[in-house]
């Protein structure tokens, strides 16, 4: 059974060293951060935190950013279209696959 109490220890400057079972609890990792917010009865609450949320930092990379940016630049050209169902969506691409089929075989 993990702990559910441990003492920690300020050094000089004010720092802590967090238990190891404390940052496992809380999914932490070299170079996160963290809150302290304080409770309603006065006490301080250690709270996770991300500038940008871990499921979300695939959206952040280059490599992504810059294809959101080409598609966006495509839908207010007009190169592309939206389909309003994924059948629909399907039934175009359906579409295109039989054509450069066709082309293929010309």
């Amino acid at each position: 059974m993990a702990e559910s109490v441990s003492y920690i220890t300020l050094d000089g400057k004010g720092r802590a060293t967090l238990p190891e079972f404390v940052r496992e609890s809380l999914g932490l990792a070299p170079g996160d951060l963290v809150l302290l917010e304080r409770t309603d009865r006065g006490t301080f609450e250690l709270v996770p935190a991300s500038l940008v949320p871990r499921d979300q930092l695939w959206f952040h990379h280059p490599e992504v950013r810059n294809r959101v940016a080409r598609a966006e630049d495509d839908l207010a050209a007009g190169r592309v279209s939206s389909a309003p169902t994924p059948e629909a969506a399907q039934a175009v691409l359906d579409g295109l696959k039989r054509k450069r089929a066709k082309k293929a075989r010309h």
